[in-house]
């Protein structure tokens, strides 16, 4: 009977300890990553603009190379959207919100099952022949159970974030570069 009591409460001290962690997470949830690509920002943003070839780049088609993508409204630019559904990524969607030629891009997001407003930035800034690129995202984590889940979110959406940068990175860098910059690397 001595070990149920000390067995009960070790499990209360872990959820007690647990709940005091998660309370201490942000109410909004925030990353941000930089890498230089030796590619034009025009090339940086074509390439962000549209969805068609996300899947090229994405940490998350790796993870779920099996997930199913739907794209929606127009091919590039405000109104772009595309939807996933996969055993491993679930399902969810993004869309073009802000587009600011070679400049910047803001992408809403929503995923099945969380509440909340999220969204996913680009910052394109032209440095030399090169560009650096600052991809954020930005997320309500509303009430414990949201700052719970960031609490181990964080730090496996960093590293996505970090992989699709560097996937990105190598992607741009193998394509040639196209002298139209209206045109779209696909």
């Amino acid at each position: 009977m001595k070990i149920l009591k000390i067995i009960g409460v070790v499990i209360l001290a872990i959820l007690v300890i647990g709940a005091i962690m998660a309370s201490l997470q942000p109410a909004q949830g925030h990353i941000e990553k930089h890498i230089v690509i030796n590619a034009p920002a025009s090339t940086v943003y074509q390439e962000l603009n549209s969805f068609k070839s996300f899947a090229k780049w994405s940490p998350w088609s790796k993870m779920d190379p099996e997930a199913t993508y739907k794209f929606d409204g127009p091919e590039a630019g405000v109104g772009a959207r595309m939807s996933w559904d996969g055993k491993k990524v679930g399902k969810g969607s993004q869309w073009i919100e802000e587009s600011v030629e070679n400049t910047k891009i803001r992408n809403g997001l929503s995923f099945e099952g969380m509440d909340g407003k999220a969204s996913a930035e680009f910052i394109i800034t032209p440095m030399g022949n090169g560009t650096d690129l600052k991809w954020s995202y930005d997320g309500d984590n509303g009430g414990l159970m949201g700052k719970a889940v960031w609490m181990f979110m964080s730090k496996m959406l960093e590293d996505q974030y970090e992989q699709g940068l560097t996937d990105l990175k190598a992607y741009l860098e193998s394509v040639p570069a196209t002298p139209d910059s209206t045109q779209v690397v696909h």
